[in-house]
């Protein structure tokens, strides 16, 4: 995030010389509108990851937590976004591998993709394509699996390798070929 200078914060109405957030930015209109962005991509990555939309709203919200923390000590602010989608895959993985995790009930029941004003007929076959979608993106190789998802939730292939760790270029592959594997199995 860049901010032109000369820039007040609007909280602590302090300035600052540098193209950098100032520490009070957990305070900021910045930061709220930075939540506004990412919530949902967020939210929906966490969830196909296969986190409860409960359990993925608490790393979305620890997430924004540890950001906050991390830019108030001056950490440092390049590609913030590929960084929360970083601090927030790391977080699910690790509530995954969690004693709880394994062994407690999902506390809701199937997320509701169907609009509301949808006939009885287009709800069940709405919910059966989403069903035979998350069946073939389920069968996909964890890392294809985790570069679509990413993808679809908005990041570039640079943010996509900084949070996964992987080239560029092999992001890259890796999305063409998920997509090209959902196709052929959702008969696209």
């Amino acid at each position: 995030m860049t901010i032109p200078y000369p820039w007040r914060c609007p909280s602590c109405a302090s300035r600052t010389a540098l193209l950098r957030l100032p520490p009070c930015i957990a305070n900021c209109a910045n930061l709220t509108a930075l939540y506004r962005e990412l919530r949902k991509p967020l939210l929906r990555y966490l969830v196909c990851l296969g986190l409860s939309s409960d359990e993925a709203q608490d790393v979305v919200q620890d997430s924004f937590v540890s950001l906050q923390h991390h830019l108030a000590a001056g950490g440092t602010q390049d590609n913030i976004r590929g960084w929360l989608f970083r601090v927030a895959h790391n977080q699910a993985r690790n509530r995954q591998s969690s004693y709880h995790r394994r062994f407690a009930d999902s506390l809701d029941s199937e997320m509701d993709f169907v609009a509301a004003d949808a006939t009885p007929e287009k709800a069940i076959l709405e919910k059966e394509k989403f069903r035979r979608l998350r069946a073939a993106v389920g069968l996909l190789p964890e890392s294809e699996r985790e570069c679509l998802l990413l993808r679809a939730g908005g990041l570039r292939y640079r943010e996509i390798g900084d949070v996964l760790g992987l080239a560029t270029s092999t992001v890259a592959d890796t999305v063409e070929r998920a997509i090209k594997k959902l196709a052929e199995k959702c008969n696209v």
